[in-house]
C-alpha cells in the first residue's frame, strides 16, 4: 500500500503540479474565481466579482484558494491559485486508492487509481482553477467513507460521511445531496440493510451538516437577505436543473462527450459494465460502485443544463468499474478493443507527422515527440495481442497517457497560451487606467480582464446602450473594453468615441476604446 501511494504521489505530481504557470488564466471562468478570490481581502463573507455580490457557489473553494494563495503568496498567482485543485485531485485518487487496496485488491486498486488520474477529464480539471475538482472530491470522499463504514461498521466512518457531505454542501450547494443521498438509499435498500444506520448516529450526522454549513447561509442571510439565498440554493440549483438557461443540450449529452473525456479507458468501460451487472448481485461491493456510475450518469443527463465537466465527480466509480475490464486475462472484448487503440494510434502517429505541419509550426515539435510515443504504444499493444498479457496493454496506455501530459505540461500549454490568454489585452488596458481613469467593460463580464488589469471595471451587460448613455452622463472621460462585434453599438450611442487599440484572442477580437466629452 504505501509503496503504490508513493509511486500515485509521483506521479499525480508530475501531471498536476509541474509548469502549472506555463499558461495565464483563461476565460470565461479561471479568472472569474481568480478576481473573486482576490475581492475576499474586502468582504470575507459575502463573494464578490468586480464589486457585484457573487452568488453562484457558496464560498468554500474560494477560501480554500485564498488560503492556498497567502501561504504561497511568494509564488505567482497562476501556482498558487492552481495548487487547490491539483492537491484535491491527488487526495481523490490516494482515498479511491486506499479504499480499493482494503476492501478488493492492491492490483486493481492501482489499476483503477491509474485510470482515474491519466483521464483526460480528471487531468485536465487538476490543473484548472474551477470549483469541479474540489467539489468532486468531496463528493467522492462522502461516498467513499460512507463505503468503509458499511464494510467495517465504525462509527467515525459514517461521522466522515456527514462531514464531507458537508463540505461539497458549502463547495457547490445541494447538488451534493441530490448526487449522494440516492447512492447510499439505493445501496442500502439492495442490502436491505438500512437498519445498520442508528437513528443516533444519523442525528449526530445531521448535528456535523448543521455545525459545518449552517454558519456561512445564516451569516449571507443576515447580511444578504433572501434573494441571495433564493439565487444560490433555488435558482443555481433546481431552475438550472428543470430549466437552464445555459448549456442546455440533450438527454445523451453525456454519451457523446465521455467517451472522450475518458479516453482510451472508456473503450473498455461497457466490458467493466457488462462484468459489473454479472457480479452485482453477489458482490455488494461492486454493486456499490455501480450504483454511483449509474446515478450520476442518470441524473446529470437528466438535468436540462449540461457541461462535460459536471461528469467529474462519477469519474472515481467510472475508473472502478474499467479496472474490472483488465483483470479478465481472457476476452475476445479486449483483444478487439486492443487492436482497434493500436490501428488508431498508428495513423495518429501517421497524421502527426506529415498532416500539414506548416500549420501552428510552433508545435511540431510536440507533434512529432507524441507521435513517436504513438508508435512505440502501438507496438506494445500489438506485442501484447500476441502474448495476451492485457497487464502489459494497461501498463503501456498508463505510461502513454503520462508522457503525453507531460510533454502537454513542459512544451505545449506556454505556446497554446498565446492563442487564448486575455492577459496581454488586459495589461495594456492596465498601463491606461492606472492614472484612476475609469474603465468599462460592456458585455458578458469577464473576471479575467479585471484580475489581470488590477483594476474593478464599470460593467455593462452586451447590447445595454441605455446603460453605456447613462454613463455618459455622468462620467466625463472612461475607457471603453468590448468585443469588436459590440462596438457597432459603442459608437451608434456615444460621440467622440476613438479606438486606442485591437488585439485578437484566439478567435475574439477586442477593442480598446476611448470617450472624452
Amino acid at each position: 500500500m504505501i509503496r503504490s501511494l508513493v509511486v500515485l504521489c509521483l506521479v499525480c505530481s508530475a501531471l498536476f503540479f509541474v509548469n502549472l504557470q506555463s499558461r495565464d488564466f483563461w476565460a470565461p471562468d479561471e479568472g472569474d474565481f481568480a478576481q473573486i478570490t482576490r475581492e475576499l481581502d474586502l468582504d470575507f463573507i459575502v463573494p464578490h466579482l468586480n464589486g457585484a455580490p457573487y452568488g453562484e457557489k457558496p464560498p468554500l473553494f474560494y477560501y480554500i484558494t485564498y488560503a492556498s494563495q497567502k501561504l504561497l503568496g511568494s509564488i505567482r498567482g497562476e501556482i498558487s491559485l492552481r495548487v487547490p485543485s491539483g492537491l484535491f485531485a491527488l487526495i481523490g485518487a490516494a482515498l479511491l486508492l486506499g479504499t480499493i487496496v482494503k476492501f478488493v485488491s492492491p492490483i486493481q486498486a492501482l489499476i483503477s487509481a491509474g485510470i482515474l488520474v491519466t483521464s483526460p477529464l480528471y487531468y485536465w480539471q487538476a490543473r484548472y482553477l474551477q470549483v469541479d475538482m474540489v467539489f468532486s472530491v468531496f463528493v467522492a470522499a462522502t461516498l467513499l467513507f460512507f463505503f468503509r463504514f458499511y464494510a467495517t461498521r465504525k462509527q467515525p466512518m459514517l461521522y466522515l460521511f456527514f462531514l464531507c457531505l458537508a463540505l461539497a454542501f458549502l463547495t457547490k450547494g445541494p447538488l451534493a445531496i441530490a448526487l449522494v443521498l440516492p447512492v447510499v438509499l439505493v445501496f442500502l435498500f439492495s442490502e436491505k440493510a438500512l437498519g445498520i444506520v442508528k437513528i443516533k448516529d444519523i442525528c449526530i450526522g445531521i448535528l456535523i451538516f448543521i455545525v459545518v454549513a449552517a454558519p456561512w447561509y445564516a451569516a449571507i442571510y443576515w447580511r444578504e437577505g433572501a434573494p441571495y439565498l433564493y439565487e444560490n440554493i433555488v435558482r443555481q440549483n433546481l431552475t438550472r436543473f428543470l430549466d437552464a438557461w445555459s448549456h442546455k443540450r440533450p438527454f445523451y449529452y453525456y454519451f457523446t462527450t465521455l467517451p472522450l473525456d475518458f479516453f482510451p479507458w472508456s473503450l473498455f468501460l461497457p466490458l467493466g459494465i457488462g462484468l459489473a451487472f454479472r457480479r452485482a448481485k453477489t458482490d455488494p461491493k461492486i454493486r456499490y460502485f455501480l450504483i454511483w456510475f449509474a446515478w450520476m450518469f442518470l441524473f446529470l443527463s437528466l438535468s436540462s443544463g449540461k457541461i462535460s465537466k459536471y461528469m467529474l465527480p462519477a469519474l472515481p466509480a467510472a475508473a472502478f468499474i474499467a479496472s474490472l475490464a483488465f483483470m479478465v486475462h481472457e476476452s475476445r472484448y479486449n483483444r478487439t478493443m486492443l487492436l482497434v487503440l493500436s490501428l488508431v494510434f498508428f495513423a495518429l502517429a501517421g497524421l502527426l507527422f506529415v498532416y500539414r505541419p506548416g500549420i501552428y509550426p510552433e508545435f511540431y515539435p510536440a507533434r512529432i515527440i507524441i507521435g513517436i510515443l504513438s508508435i512505440i504504444l502501438a507496438t506494445v499493444l500489438v506485442f501484447s495481442l500476441r502474448k495476451n498479457r492485457s497487464d502489459w496493454a494497461f501498463s503501456a496506455l498508463f505510461c502513454f497517457l503520462v508522457l503525453c501530459y507531460l510533454v502537454g505540461n513542459v512544451g505545449v500549454y506556454s505556446k497554446w497560451n498565446r492563442y487564448k490568454s486575455p492577459r496581454p489585452v488586459s495589461e495594456k488596458v492596465a498601463s491606461f487606467v492606472k492614472d484612476g481613469t475609469p474603465w468599462v467593460y460592456y458585455g458578458s463580464i469577464r473576471g479575467v480582464y479585471v484580475y489581470y488589469a488590477q483594476k474593478q471595471a464599470i460593467h455593462v451587460d452586451e447590447h445595454d446602450t441605455a446603460g453605456l448613455e447613462k454613463i455618459r452622463q455622468e462620467l466625463k472621460e472612461f475607457f471603453i473594453l468590448t468585443r469588436r462585434r459590440d462596438a457597432d453599438e459603442v459608437f451608434r450611442t456615444l460621440d467622440n468615441v476613438k479606438p486606442v487599440f485591437e488585439e485578437k484572442i484566439g478567435n475574439t477580437q477586442m477593442i480598446f476604446l476611448h470617450y472624452e466629452k
